[in-house]
């Protein structure tokens, strides 16, 4: 009973979150007081706000909790691992977030490539034509761009997935999960 009245209470406040201030951040707060009453809000209580609490999105859905141990021994060391447990509730939103950066990048590439390749058709064109000189230079001009371009965004793509196989792993570390390889030996596959 405890557990459906608990629902029915964080539906109401939800309810009205979205008519008020965090409404439109979508953000809710719950927080359980020294006498051991939960609590919903758009702000936390000063005197609560460095105890351990959760923040709710719009629908109710544990995004973050704050005040929280680690799952394993490794110590949390920096603002960076507070971040990652903060940011992240398991590997698969990581790996999605890096899958995100990762594709914005590849589809600008992929929009240099057939630009690139127009030019080069281009360059062909005009090859044959002295008259056409200036427009030349300026295709090869371009095609140097585009390649520049390519290459500078290839090396951003391959640092953004090394930072976060750092990320990931650092993550596992923080809350006790097995690496991928144990993983994957456990499934099976």
């Amino acid at each position: 009973m405890r557990t459906y009245s608990t629902f029915l209470l964080t539906a109401a406040l939800l309810v009205a979150a979205g008519a008020g201030p965090a409404g439109a951040t979508g953000k809710v707060y719950r927080w359980v007081d020294d006498k051991g009453v939960v609590h919903y809000g758009d702000a936390i209580p000063p005197e609560y706000s460095r105890q351990t609490h959760e923040v709710l999105d719009s629908r109710g859905v544990r995004v973050t909790v704050h005040g929280e141990r680690p799952e394993s021994d490794a110590p949390v060391r920096d603002d960076r691992d507070r971040a990652l447990l903060a940011t992240y509730g398991n590997v698969g939103e990581i790996e999605a977030v890096r899958d995100r950066r990762v594709g914005y990048l590849d589809s600008q590439n992929a929009v240099a490539r057939d630009r690139l390749e127009d030019l080069k058709a281009r360059r062909v064109e005009l090859a044959d034509n002295p008259a056409a000189i200036n427009e030349l230079a300026t295709v090869q001009q371009r095609i140097r761009e585009y390649n520049a371009e390519i290459a500078r965004r290839n090396l951003e793509i391959e640092r953004i997935r090394e930072q976060f196989d750092v990320d990931i792993a650092r993550f596992r570390e923080l809350k006790g999960l097995p690496p991928p390889e144990e993983t994957a030996a456990r499934s099976g596959g």
